[in-house]
């Protein structure tokens, strides 16, 4: 049982074994962050290999967005049914196997399931992580725990693609399938050692496979008909047909999740206004974290014809800034009311996302790589406060089904922003392209006006997140403003 073994876990290691089991699950989740963000720079290099479009080689982020997303909403059920441990190797295993498949990989599109396996085992892994926190640790030292935890979750995205542009240029883009598994298989041996069983409360019963089945069915039909509006009309009925499945299956989710005896969303959660905040401004700062991930490299690639090493480099110094504040951050969330972080670090990453819309192709590494150290910055008092106002804000028992429900719909949201700019990039280049076309009186463009559209698709590109990412201060005005005034302690008590 759970109990008895955390007992011994204590006898042995002490209270430093919490630490061991968050590092391990922790450690796992970095593996599979590093493996999603290292192909980013790579995508040329696949296009060329494979030879398709940028449209088809955006399914290798969304492939993985999707299932990270969906399998979010399994790690609770998996956590009180199987328990932590087996919950971990599970999530290893598919992780693994995702990676041997993309190293070998023959075709494209057993590149993308390879993609899709691991985004599967990521997406188990992440809210085991924060459920383990509020788990194990007291109420005084979630911020801090919490803190490495949003360190590794921005981290990754930053120093991964500077390892996939290394790998990339002197190796192989496969090796970047590959690369992280030294890490993932220590988080298991780890995992094995340091974490509890099984909770000692009988199961919640059966897996819920219909509702597994129509969010899947949901995300992955709202995903594609996205995709095909780059090549459609809206109109057009591969773009509405898609639509329309994915409404009604989500529609027939909810009906579904709230008659069940064991939802896998508990919905009932979201009739709480903080927890709905924590919600929204989750999906919308992941969103502009995922889509920034997504444009910077090919900007850099595009634009300013770096090499893969380059592309990479402009987001390492925003994740080595993301380990000096994160844990910082973690331990004022201790400390502070958490709405004041989020409104400091939701002000900083609008101010960020601004400042890039000037980026152009003389731009100096200095200008883009310092506007993104600061939106990793912002990121860093964001996330682990915002997952406290989440997670605090629901009882004890309902921490599991809370931080499934908080990572999907952060991930969902990183997910169709992705899908949304890469949408974008392609309509707008196509726009200015034909526009000056038809200046050439119907010639060819030259490399220089190339470079121009796509300078001014990506410049619109960052406007477009900039408004999008400023939407978050609604919610977070909402709970400055809605926060108990906290009353100053008598010096003589």
């Amino acid at each position: 049982m759970a109990s008895e073994r955390i007992e011994r876990l204590e006898e042995k290691y002490g209270a430093a074994y919490k630490w061991f089991a968050v590092f391990a699950v922790i450690i796992g989740l970095l593996a599979a962050i590093f493996s999603s963000t290292m192909i980013n720079v790579a995508l040329t290099n696949i296009m060329a290999d494979y030879d398709i479009t940028q449209a088809s080689a955006q399914w290798m982020s969304t492939g993985f967005l999707c299932a990270n997303a969906v399998c979010m909403l399994t790690s609770a059920w998996l956590l009180q049914n199987i328990g932590a441990r087996k919950t971990l190797l599970f999530a290893s295993a598919l992780f693994f196997t995702g990676c041997m498949i993309g190293q070998f990989a023959p075709a494209f599109n057993l590149l993308i399931f390879a993609r899709v396996l691991q985004g599967a085992g990521a997406g188990i892994i992440q809210p085991l992580s924060m459920a383990l926190v509020f788990m194990l640790f007291p109420e005084n030292r979630r911020g801090s725990a919490l803190g490495m935890f949003s360190m590794v979750i921005v981290l990754g995205p930053a120093v991964g693609p500077t390892i996939g542009g290394i790998i990339t240029d002197s190796l192989d883009w496969h090796f970047t399938f590959t690369a992280a598994l030294p890490l993932s298989l220590c988080a298991a041996i780890m995992g094995w050692i340091f974490l509890p069983g099984r909770e000692d409360a009988p199961g919640t019963g059966p897996f819920n496979l219909i509702s597994f089945l129509l969010i899947a069915l949901t995300v992955g039909t709202l995903l594609t008909g996205l995709s095909n509006s780059q090549f459609h009309s809206v109109t057009d009925w591969q773009v509405i047909v898609l639509l329309a499945i994915a409404l009604v299956a989500f529609a027939l989710f909810l009906s579904r999740e709230l008659r069940s005896r064991t939802p896998l969303l508990h919905l009932a959660m979201f009739r709480n206004p903080k927890f709905v905040s924590a919600v929204i401004i989750g999906a919308i700062t992941s969103a502009g974290m995922f889509s920034s991930i997504y444009m910077i490299p090919l900007f850099a690639r595009t634009v300013q014809m770096s090499d893969a090493t380059h592309a990479g480099l402009l987001l390492l110094p925003g994740g080595l800034a993301l380990a000096v504040v994160s844990p910082i951050a973690g331990r004022l969330v201790d400390l502070m009311p958490t709405h004041r972080l989020l409104l400091v670090g939701v002000t900083l990453f609008v101010i960020a996302a601004y400042a890039l819309t000037h980026a152009e192709q003389s731009s100096s590494y200095l200008m883009i790589a310092g506007w993104v150290l600061l939106s990793r910055v912002a990121l860093g008092f964001i996330l682990p406060s915002n997952s406290t106002l989440g997670l605090s804000s629901v009882d004890t028992q309902r921490v599991p089904q809370a931080s499934g429900a908080l990572n999907f719909c952060r991930m969902l949201g990183g997910t169709i922003g992705v899908n949304i700019i890469a949408l974008l990039i392609t309509a707008h280049s196509v726009r200015y392209q034909n526009e000056m076309i038809d200046l050439n009186n119907g010639a060819p463009l030259s490399p220089s006006q190339s470079v121009e559209a796509m300078t001014l698709t990506f410049q619109d590109c960052f406007m477009i997140a900039c408004v999008f990412i400023a939407l978050a201060l609604i919610p977070v005005l909402y709970v400055t403003f809605t926060a108990p005034k906290r009353t100053k302690k008598n010096p003589a008590d």
